[in-house]
């Protein structure tokens, strides 16, 4: 890896990781989005360092309405789907693009032992939120 590529990492969950995921939803959903596109996410990551989240707890929020974005460190609770799970369980995860190949194996594994806390319909959300993903997890250090 470059210099210059570590340079551009940000620690998963952090203040900066969440700047720059609302820099891709911005331009995923100006893309993406219609005038019907309603969704909102909240994640929290427990036994999260210190040095990412003081109160041991990196959280952080998503609405979409449209195409307006709002994104913000924390937790809230009225989101349409709320995940919470372990920091460090979470991390390989967060920093693997997933491809369609990976996707299609993801489905014919059996579920992993540790699951993260999911409440709503993550089937709601849109293909494209994928993109998302696989955009922070080359950035996530």
């Amino acid at each position: 890896m470059s210099e210059q590529a570590a340079a551009d990492k940000v620690d998963f969950a952090s203040a900066a990781w969440v700047d720059k995921a609302r820099v891709v939803l911005e331009e995923l959903v100006a893309e993406h989005a219609d005038e019907d596109t309603k969704l909102s996410v909240c994640e929290a990551f427990t036994n999260a360092p210190t040095s990412v989240a003081e109160s041991g707890t990196a959280a952080w929020y998503f609405y979409i309405v449209g195409k307006s974005v709002k994104v913000g460190c924390g937790e809230v609770d009225d989101a349409d789907v709320t995940i919470r799970a372990d920091y460090e369980t979470s991390l390989p995860g967060a920093r693997t693009v997933y491809t369609p190949e990976f996707l299609a194996q993801m489905e014919s594994m059996p579920p992993p032992e540790i699951t993260p806390e999911i409440k709503g319909d993550t089937s709601a959300f849109p293909p494209w939120l994928v993109e998302l993903h696989n955009r922070l997890a080359i950035v996530t250090a």
